[in-house]
């Protein structure tokens, strides 16, 4: 039986489809996030404050990108990667469940209580941001009632409605935590130490997680702004159900004995101490540079899902033939270039630029999105304050966030796997994972920017910003390749 789909084992589509239908979910909740939560409250949404909204975001995403260091941890001591692929596909897929406690909850109370006592809460456009409000506070913001029971039953939906939320979005980071280290890291495993293929298996897995985000923001993104917030939230919960379950069925026939044990477990004795040669340190003193750079990246790249869908929503002419595009519509543009586009530059950058190793791609990865934020700064100050930006600008946007994608993403999980010691491979990858997490911790604080500033001057500082990192890799390149001490970095 032939064991390889194009030259690659079945086993890295298999953990590669459970990493699609957990980016379905994340990247379709997180198309809606700032757009519930800053939609008022007669219409479903938190009615939050932009800025806040921004900055829950930042720290939303920042998280999931940091766990990762964590769950690499316990991969490496303690479960294995298997372990924690199912634990965490379980945590993710009650945290989406858990996003619709907006909507169930309330119906829940209204049951219990009798009558329909939500309908209140919803027509009164109280405000979705405190998060410990008490009854004497309910009791200023609300009509007068009959009965104090019927306050009571209010401060408990209210309390329901926004902690099920919150606690959804905990469990999703505890959950991504533990399956995003673990799939980098199983496939690392199929590969050699010097094997040629290792970034191209790393652009399947790359190509899964941009098809996920590329399908959610038309499923999940349109219920979400057409139908109901919850509904987006939702649906990306039968997503997560469906690759659990191909993964608990198939994993034992296409993964055999890989990631059933961590590779560096945990003893009672001093054996445990991990040793690195003088190689290894400077192999990861690269990852960590060369994730600081990421860092920036992350920074530019994720504000689609905040400033930008903001930006999108409000400042660009969405309307074509008398339908109004949805604005989650646009973030799958990058997506779809990624998926469209990734196997076939990637050859063609290998054969015509067979220098082109990671490093060269972050920078020029950098130099992309940098020109991104340059055409929307000329749109915005083309336009003035009082006229819609035409889609095509944001359109040009996305399509080179996409090509910055194909040069950095999969490249820099590529080079983190290959430069880290066999026995910690787990362990770096997470760590690496808190590049983009701090970048998607800074998009809430920079994105917040646009508040006090025209967007113009936020996106000219990004572009800038990006240029100079890019420039600044391209000088430093010779130092930097050093550190590699001859591994493989394309």
């Amino acid at each position: 039986m032939n064991d390889k789909i194009w030259g690659h084992p079945k086993g890295i589509f298999l953990v590669s489809g459970v990493e699609l239908w957990e980016r379905f979910s994340y990247y379709g909740m997180l198309g809606l996030l700032v757009l519930f939560l800053t939609a008022s409250s007669n219409s479903g949404g938190f009615q939050w404050s932009t800025e806040t909204a921004l900055k829950l975001m930042g720290v939303y995403t920042g998280l999931v990108f940091a766990a990762p260091a964590v769950g690499g941890w316990i991969a490496n001591r303690y479960w294995g990667e298997r372990k924690c692929i199912f634990y965490g596909g379980v945590l993710v897929t009650v945290g989406h469940l858990l996003l619709g406690g907006p909507a169930y909850f309330p119906l829940i109370v209204d049951y219990l209580y009798g009558n329909s006592i939500s309908g209140i809460l919803l027509s009164s456009g109280v405000s979705y941001e405190n998060f410990f409000l008490s009854s004497i506070e309910l009791i200023e913001i609300l009509p007068p009632l009959t009965s104090a029971a019927d306050y009571s039953w209010l401060l408990l939906t209210y309390h329901l409605k926004l902690w099920s939320f919150l606690t959804g979005l905990t469990l999703i980071v505890l959950g991504t935590g533990l399956i995003k280290p673990a799939v980098s890291s199983i496939i690392n495993h199929f590969y050699s130490e010097d094997s040629k293929s290792r970034q191209s298996g790393f652009a399947i897995f790359m190509a899964s997680i941009y098809l996920g985000s590329f399908s959610a923001n038309f499923i999940a993104g349109t219920l979400g702004e057409k139908v109901g917030w919850h509904a987006g939230f939702s649906v990306a919960a039968v997503g997560m159900i469906v690759g659990m379950l191909a993964y608990l069925f198939l994993q034992k026939k296409y993964l055999g004995d890989i990631g059933t044990e961590p590779l560096n477990p945990s003893r009672s004795d001093h054996s445990a101490g991990v040793i690195l040669t003088k190689e290894d340190k400077s192999r990861l003193a690269l990852v960590i540079l060369m994730g600081l750079f990421t860092v920036i990246y992350a920074v530019a790249f994720y504000q689609k899902g905040g400033m930008l869908n903001l930006y999108t929503k409000s400042q660009v002419d969405r309307e074509v033939l008398g339908f109004e595009i949805p604005t989650t519509w646009f973030l799958s543009i990058s997506t779809g270039i990624f998926i469209l586009f990734a196997p076939f530059l990637v050859k063609t950058l290998t054969r015509v630029l067979p220098s082109l190793d990671a490093i060269k791609k972050l920078a020029l990865g950098l130099a992309f999105i940098a020109l991104a934020y340059g055409i929307l700064a000329a749109g915005d100050f083309h336009n003035g304050t009082n006229k819609q930006v035409p889609a095509s600008w944001i359109v040009l946007n996305y399509i080179l966030f996409g090509l910055g994608d194909i040069l950095v993403w999969p490249a820099q999980i590529a080079a983190a796997a290959a430069l880290s010691p066999k026995h910690l491979t787990s362990f770096v990858i997470g760590a690496w994972y808190l590049t983009i997490g701090i970048g998607s911790w800074l998009t809430g604080y920079v994105g917040a920017l646009s508040i006090d500033h025209s967007y113009f001057e936020v996106f000219t500082l990004i572009s800038v910003t990006c240029f100079v990192a890019a420039a600044v890799l391209i000088l430093f390149y010779p130092v930097l390749i050093r550190l590699a001490g001859g591994a493989s970095l394309r």
